[in-house]
């Protein structure tokens, strides 16, 4: 893009972007969307790509301005409503220069499987979990193998994928697992921790949070400073967990009412889908000015009806964007509570 260009793509978005919350999306020369973004500011937000030499400065946003040839954006009555609009839209649209479309690819479970002795594995998106014992999904591997490894240590629920364990290893001995390979737990004892396992993932962290804390305070007590900082990280860690699971049941399956005072709003959700407010887009409008004539076109209006009536339909069927919505509400709530 020319000097010359982004002077004129700035002048554009002065005189026709509103300084208000809302999404926007940035084409190239055939009117295909390259990236989409939210802004509680609009203009201010489009207008910053504009301001900066894309031979400077960061790599992505200098090859996201290079491309750049035409702008949409999309006025919502919230925050809130900029954050549910952009995540709908970027999973239509797929645009090459996000990210997030590829992270949903990320999402792992975590399975308790049917055996005399459950493991407890992280597995990776299956279309039919209906015969199978999962839970998530979670943001990514790293995070299902945090708790994993947490509900390892606390409650000794094995992680190898034998159906039948018989193999001696390390776990046992360094107190990580009950050792149902090695006979040193029964069917009943090791059931009794499965459940835990099992209530743990749904929402209830007590018994592995007081286990944390005891473990934390000898460590502190011991001077082992090292190992009392990860246990408390743990705490932390579960009690988030903990408030997330619950908050995702309740968003899931039933109602959930958020009112909005500085807006003026109450939403409502039932079982993932917003019900209410029925109005989300207060404005659109796009710059056409340097589209090829034959590109295939590009219309706000409709692209904005499309991601709004796909938040007012049913739940997704994919759990991982039930996931993602669900994640977006909650990181807004909290973000609100303190900022209070």
């Amino acid at each position: 893009m020319s000097n010359d260009h982004r002077r004129e793509l700035a002048a554009e978005v002065r005189e026709t972007v509103p300084c208000a919350p809302g999404v926007y999306a940035f084409l190239d020369a055939r009117g295909r969307v390259q990236y989409i973004g939210k802004s509680t500011n609009l203009q201010q937000r489009v207008l910053s790509y504009f301001r900066q030499d894309p031979l400077t400065g960061d790599s992505h946003i200098g090859q996201l301005v290079t491309s750049v040839r035409s702008f949409a954006w999309w006025q919502t009555r919230s925050e809130l409503l900029a954050l549910l609009l952009e995540d709908v839209l970027i999973k239509e649209h797929l645009p090459p220069l996000n990210t997030r479309q590829r992270e949903i690819e990320e999402n792992r479970y975590l399975e308790i499987t049917v055996d005399e002795f459950p493991a407890l594995l992280i597995v990776d998106h299956d279309p039919d979990f209906a015969t199978r014992e999962v839970f998530g999904p979670f943001k990514d591997k790293h995070f299902a193998r945090l708790l994993r490894d947490i509900l390892h240590e606390v409650l000794g629920t094995r992680t190898c994928r034998e159906s039948a364990p018989t193999r001696k290893c390390l776990e046992y001995d360094l107190g990580q697992c009950s050792g149902p390979c090695r006979g040193k737990v029964g069917t009943s004892d090791y059931a009794q921790r499965v459940a835990r396992t099992r209530s743990f993932l749904r929402g209830n962290a007590e018994i592995v949070v007081a286990w944390l804390t005891e473990a934390q305070e000898r460590a502190a007590t011991a001077q082992r400073f090292e190992e009392a900082a990860r246990l408390r990280d743990a705490v932390g860690t579960c009690r988030r967990f903990a408030e997330h699971q619950r908050f995702a049941d309740r968003f899931a399956a039933g109602d959930c009412r958020l009112p909005d005072a500085e807006n003026e709003i109450e939403y409502l959700f039932e079982r993932g889908a917003l019900i209410e407010p029925r109005v989300l887009l207060v404005a659109s409008g796009q710059s056409n000015r340097h589209i090829e004539p034959e590109a295939g076109s590009f219309h706000p209006k409709t692209a904005g009806r499309r991601a709004v009536a796909a938040l007012h339909g049913p739940p997704p069927q994919d759990p991982r964007v039930l996931a993602d919505r669900t994640r977006l509400v909650l990181s807004y709530i909290r973000h609100k509570s303190k900022a209070t």
